[in-house]
C-alpha cells in the first residue's frame, strides 16, 4: 500500500489532535475521508496508532515514534513545493496534461492557450481524451496533472474547485417530424436518442444521470447511437430524426451553422456543475497554482451565445 504525502498529512493532523472529526478540520476533508485515511495509516503501520482511552483517543508509542519523522518530512517537502525562482512559476518551459472531453475543451482551451501564447510561450499543453469516471486513477499515477469534468466521486486525497455550471438543453432536427415549437416529456421518451459514451466506457456521468432522472418517472430513452465525443452530435442529429442532450453553450454553438433548433430539458435535472480536479502531489505547486488560475479564468470566459431555448 502506497504512503504518499495526504496520507503523511493526514497522520500528521490525527497524532496532533488525538480527534478524527477536529483532524479532518484541519486537513478540510469530511470526518468519513479522515476515517479511511486512519484506516489505511493503520494498515501500513500495523499499529492502531489511536486507540480509545477514558480521556480520548491516546495515540500509541508507535505513533509519536513515527510522528517526528513525518513532520520533517512534511517540512522539507512544503519547502520544494514552494520553491520556484524570482522571475516566476511560469517562466520555465512546463508540460501540462489536462484530460478533459472535446465538446468542453472546445469552448475553454482557446481563450487558455491565447493567455499561455503571449505570458508562457514556452509552456505546452497536452489535452488527453480520457474517461472522467477514471479521475482518482488518473491522477493517483500520475497520468495527467488535472480533470476537468463532471466525475461521479472523488476520493479523499484529490482536490477539486467548481469550474462552470453545465446546463443542459435538447437538439433535435430543424424539420425533424414530430418535434416542432415545443419539446413535451412524452416526446423526449418516445424519440431515439444520440449519447455520450462507447467503447469501454458505455455510459457518461451525466448521461446515467439523465437515465436515472427517467427511471424515477417509469419512464427510459430509446438509444439510437452512442458517440465518443458530444461534437459528433450536432451533425448526427441535424441529418435524422434523432435527438441529443448536451450542454447548452454546445447546443447554441451547433444552432449557428447546422439546421437544428435547441429545446429546454423537459425533465428536472440540477445543472451539473464541472469541477476541475488535481492531486495532493500538485496542489502547492506554484507552476500548477497558475495554470489553475488560468484555466479559471477561461472557463467565465466560455459562456454560451445570447439567447433562450424554445
Amino acid at each position: 500500500m502506497r504512503l504518499d504525502t495526504h496520507l503523511l498529512a493526514c497522520l500528521n493532523a490525527l497524532i496532533t489532535e488525538a480527534h478524527v472529526s477536529r483532524a479532518a478540520s484541519r486537513m478540510n476533508i469530511s470526518q468519513p475521508s479522515m476515517s479511511i485515511a486512519l484506516g489505511r495509516l493503520r494498515q501500513i503501520f500495523n499499529d492502531p496508532l489511536l486507540v480509545k482511552t477514558r480521556h480520548g483517543m491516546t495515540p500509541t508509542p508507535r505513533a509519536l515514534e513515527i510522528v517526528e519523522h513525518v513532520r520533517t518530512a512534511l517540512t522539507e517537502i512544503e519547502g520544494a513545493l514552494v520553491h520556484t525562482t524570482a522571475a516566476g512559476p511560469h517562466r520555465a518551459p512546463r508540460d501540462f496534461r489536462i484530460v478533459i472531453l472535446n465538446s468542453l475543451a472546445h469552448f475553454v482551451i482557446p481563450p487558455l492557450v491565447r493567455r499561455l501564447r503571449t505570458e508562457a510561450p514556452d509552456t505546452r499543453l497536452i489535452l488527453i481524451p480520457s474517461d472522467v469516471r477514471r479521475t482518482t486513477a488518473l491522477l493517483e499515477d500520475n497520468e495527467c496533472d488535472l480533470v476537468v469534468g463532471y466525475p461521479p466521486g472523488l476520493s479523499a486525497g484529490l482536490h477539486s474547485r467548481p469550474l462552470l455550471k453545465s446546463k443542459l438543453s435538447v437538439i433535435a432536427g430543424a424539420q425533424h417530424p414530430d418535434i416542432h415549437d415545443r419539446l413535451s416529456l412524452s416526446q423526449y421518451g418516445n424519440a431515439t436518442h444520440v449519447v455520450l459514451g462507447s467503447g469501454p466506457a458505455p455510459v457518461s456521468t451525466i448521461e446515467n444521470t439523465i437515465d436515472q432522472t427517467m427511471r424515477a418517472r417509469r419512464m427510459s430513452r430509446r438509444i439510437g447511437m452512442r458517440v465518443p465525443d458530444l461534437m459528433l452530435s450536432g451533425p448526427i442529429v441535424a441529418a435524422t430524426d434523432m435527438i441529443a442532450t448536451v450542454p447548452d453553450r454546445l447546443a447554441r454553438y451547433f444552432a449557428t451553422s447546422l439546421a437544428i433548433r435547441v429545446y429546454k430539458l423537459p425533465i428536472p435535472l440540477d445543472d451539473p456543475t464541472i469541477l476541475m480536479i488535481w492531486s495532493e502531489r500538485t496542489h502547492r505547486d506554484p507552476a500548477h497554482r497558475w495554470i489553475r488560475q488560468l484555466v479559471r479564468e477561461s472557463a467565465l470566459q466560455a459562456t454560451p451565445p445570447a439567447g433562450s431555448s424554445a
